[in-house]
């Protein structure tokens, strides 16, 4: 299917009844050539960008300018100055086609309607219709193009009709209270002459001079007749109804898509057709209302009603926010979407990092401009789907519709989520095949899910800062393993699990030898160093199943309940003295890490309690502390520590027994009985050891085949490689060098 155009639109409340029938006009023309629309909108518009406004214009940043063909700029909608300054530099520098809307100040090319004509047919009503000669205007502020056109309007229609016009009788103001109160302060006091009408620049200001004059005491229309601009303002509005001329928004947002399809095309395209009324009546001007206008303005009233009814009696703020996890309250927003009035489509999209990271130390590092590389649609409804998802997707496609096979163009409203300066995603709307624009009940039930997922990340960040303060008391501060506490928590539940599934109970203590010596000869900062590479030693031995602690200064445990094969203890040993030996080797510190064992690691009979299998590992642990001291003590202890490191070192060497015996003028069966009541293994498995350590080193940290690893391990057989390397570490060298790439990654 061949790929349409698709135009950016960006404007501020689209929920405003003037930017409606801008945008109305927009899409129908949009859909009349085929092309779709991404709307880009905010609904918290001041003068002055506060914190939670300026995270409402991070919408504007989700524009993918390489996907837009351009972009129609409702310019004036916006009342920052300062956002527009940055729209207009973002638009700059992205080099894209830009058509600005009722608006002559930016530095791209702009289409403005003719206020002039429409403000002459308004003056006009008043000299025809009702014969007043006596009029003046009160219009915008001075040198602001719309202002000036609408007054030159003013002048255009009394000058057609023959009547005198003076600069005296344009008045310039605010478009809004404060201009309109004080002219009519002036004419309730006299201190200006009472005109028999005036014709307002906008609806505001004539319903403000109305609501002035009557509690002036000054009747309308009897005494004087007032009119105004826009014809926003509905009966519920105003005091009395204000007759008004409906100005070409509609016609504006035709023309708007129309002329900016020429620019980027080169190709002028028919235009829809446009609004049929000009001038709404009302009483302000002795005209009988609008029949046929009330008659609309009932319909849809009890249209909102019904809506605003519908979500004051839902609870929807109070029930989405009863609900912990996001997907539960997603949940429960997915049958909260009816209330958006002609819904057709709706899709919730949160930044991956919408929660701001989850870090409990930082709480203040979170998102407040700009978008992760991936976001995730979480709420889908459309009529195919109404599910709540998890499907991640590429923040510049914007949205994945956008490139689904349609038949028919579509318009998308890309709205902002937040709370505050905290920056979660964006909400997205369609009216399908219908012109439409969200209603202000839109912008409450946006602030209802804003409030929900603010509630939402509160009670996840709450249930982590627990968890930390938790983890605090069974964590200990200088190993970050678990501290006695932890140890017995687990020990006891392990235990149980143990006895009741039938598996294997591991518990191993390890004791570190020495660190009083090292404390009392190298400072207690170097004691703290070895009892924190003894825990390193003993974690990295871990798999997921175990839990490790520091149960006192220089004493640790693991814990588990496995199917542990009838060497899994010595395995356990080995890892944590081999990981000791290459420390040893590398680490040229003056003092050696050695630690004494004593481990269980069988089935449980049933009559087995906790504090026997204590005991059993306590007295294997004395034991073999003891048998460690003797050690050092016996003969030849200082040449044996000598040979082993010389052994670690290069564990590829042909380490011969006789040889060794030779060198040191022992039997063979003394040196074997010598070395084995030193390091609590015999020669030949420590040999062994030191050769599946460097094996391991190698499989974690080059891409050598495993035969080459093999051979540089001091293998000369392959397939006695592989065997040995299962038998001491419990998995293949490959599923070995395979978990630990998973596990730095």
């Amino acid at each position: 299917m061949k790929k349409r155009l698709l135009f950016g639109v960006v404007i501020a409340e689209s929920e405003h009844l003037v930017q409606k029938r801008l945008l109305k006009g927009a899409i129908a023309q949009a859909f009349s050539i085929d092309v779709d629309l991404a709307i880009f909108s905010i609904t918290v518009n001041h003068m002055r960008i506060d914190a939670h406004q300026q995270s409402e214009c991070n919408i504007f940043q989700y524009m993918n300018f390489s996907m837009l063909d351009g972009i129609l700029y409702a310019r004036h909608s916006i009342h920052s100055i300062e956002q527009r300054k940055t729209l207009d530099a973002l638009f700059i520098a992205h080099k894209i086609p830009v058509l600005v809307l009722d608006d002559e100040t930016s530095p791209f090319p702009f289409y403005m309607p003719d206020d002039r004509a429409a403000m002459c047919s308004l003056t006009t009503h008043l000299i025809r219709e009702h014969g007043l000669t006596d009029l003046i205007c009160l219009t915008g502020q001075q040198n602001n193009r719309t202002a000036e056109e609408r007054a030159l309007g003013f002048r255009d229609a009394l000058e057609q009709h023959g009547l005198v016009f003076s600069p005296e009788q344009v008045i310039y103001g605010d478009y809004w209270e404060h201009s309109a109160q004080k002219l009519g302060t002036a004419l309730v006091n006299g201190e200006r002459p009472l005109p028999q009408g005036v014709v307002c620049g906008n609806d505001p200001m004539a319903k403000f001079l109305c609501e002035t004059l009557l509690d002036g005491g000054i009747h309308i229309p009897e005494q004087i007749s007032v009119v105004g601009y826009d014809a926003v303002l509905g009966d519920e509005h105003t005091v009395i109804s204000i007759t008004s001329y409906v100005r070409k928004n509609f016609s504006l947002g035709v023309s708007g898509i129309a002329k900016l399809y020429e620019i980027v095309t080169g190709k002028s395209c028919a235009l829809v057709p446009t609004e049929r009324i000009e001038l709404i009546t009302g009483k302000s001007c002795a005209c009988n209302e609008d029949i046929e206008f009330l008659r609309h303005q009932l319909r849809e009233n009890s249209k909102k009603d019904q809506f605003d009814t519908l979500y004051r009696m839902s609870n929807m703020a109070i029930r989405l926010t009863g609900k912990e996890t996001l997907d539960e309250c997603l949940e429960v927003l997915r049958n909260f979407v009816y209330m958006i009035r002609n819904c057709k489509e709706y899709y919730l999209c949160l930044c991956e990092d919408w929660e701001g990271g989850g870090a409990v130390e930082h709480p203040d590092e979170y998102r407040k401009t700009g978008f992760p590389e991936h976001m995730l649609l979480k709420l889908m409804f459309n009529e195919k789907e109404n599910a709540v998802v998890t499907k991640p997707f590429p923040s510049s496609k914007m949205l994945p519709m956008l490139f689904e096979d349609r038949e028919q163009p579509a318009a998308y409203y890309f709205t902002p989520l937040h709370h505050n300066d905290r920056f979660f995603g964006l909400s997205v709307l369609s009216f399908g095949d219908q012109p439409d624009s969200y209603d202000p009940l839109y912008c409450s039930w946006l602030q209802a899910v804003n409030i929900a997922l603010e509630f939402v990340r509160m009670q996840n960040y709450l249930k982590r800062f627990n968890n930390r303060i938790y983890l605090s008391s069974i964590r200990d501060s200088l190993t970050g393993l678990y501290n006695k506490e932890g140890h017995l928590k687990f020990l006891t539940e392990c235990f149980d699990a143990a006895q009741r599934e039938h598996r294997r109970f591991l518990l191993l203590f390890a004791q570190c030898d020495g660190v009083r010596q090292i404390n009392e000869t190298y400072g207690h900062s170097e004691g703290d160093s070895a009892i924190t590479i003894l825990a390193n030693a003993l974690n990295n031995s871990c798999s997921t199943y175990e839990r490790c602690s520091r149960i006192e200064d220089a004493c640790f445990s693991i814990i588990g309940y496995q199917d542990y094969d009838v060497d899994s203890a010595n395995r356990f040993i080995n890892a944590i003295t081999g990981y000791l030996e290459h420390y040893n080797q590398s680490s040229l510190k003056p003092y050696k890490i050695t630690a004494s064992f004593g481990v269980f690691c069988d089935y449980l009979m049933p009559e087995t309690s906790l504090q026997d299998v204590l005991a059993y590992v306590q007295t294997h642990l004395d034991e073999n502390r003891s048998q460690r001291q003797s050690e050092k003590s016996s003969p030849y202890y200082r040449e044996f520590v000598d040979l082993r490191e010389r052994i670690y070192s290069n564990p590829q060497e042909d380490w011969s027994i006789d040889t060794m015996c030779q060198n040191l003028i022992l039997s063979r069966g003394y040196f074997q009985k010598l070395y084995t009541r030193c390091f609590g293994i015999s020669f030949t498995q420590d040999v062994i050891n030191s050769r599946i350590e460097l094996s391991k080193r190698l499989l974690s940290s080059t891409e050598l085949t495993i035969t080459e690893i093999a051979d540089r391990s001091g293998y000369s057989n392959y397939v006695h490689f592989m065997h040995q390397f299962k038998k001491i570490v419990g998995i293949t060298p490959t599923e070995y060098r395979k978990r630990k790439q998973q596990s730095d990654q």
